[in-house]
């Protein structure tokens, strides 16, 4: 598990979800099952606070790319906010940026999902 994650509701079918500390292989399987899971309850929205994420590993954005996949046919969208300049580059050079909504401030993220 990443050192610290939280999702909390926003409303029907967006959530927020709150990652801190490093999302490495060791920990996506726990995450990818939450996640999964909140898709089953009709998850169609998520908001990701990366502001306290310091590093995410190949095997960590597969998680989002497979929740992307899942809730994506039904108008499902990922928005993350508050990620470093590394995490950031990777995001853009993995494409991820084109897919999912990357934003610096947490209404910009917001907004992107509605």
């Amino acid at each position: 598990m990443p050192e610290a994650y939280q999702a909390k509701p926003l409303d029907a079918g967006r959530y927020e979800l709150t990652l801190s500390g490093r999302v490495y292989a060791d920990a996506t399987p726990q995450l990818k099952d939450h996640l999964m899971a909140l898709a089953d309850q009709g998850l169609r929205g998520l908001l990701v606070d990366a502001s306290e994420l310091e590093q995410i590993d190949s095997s960590g954005l597969n998680v989002f790319v497979s929740l992307l996949k899942r809730i994506r046919p039904e108008g499902g969208k990922i928005a993350f906010y508050g990620l470093n300049e590394n995490i950031k580059r990777v995001f853009e050079i993995t494409k991820l940026a084109t897919v999912m909504k990357v934003s610096e401030e947490r209404s910009a993220a917001l907004g992107s999902l509605a």
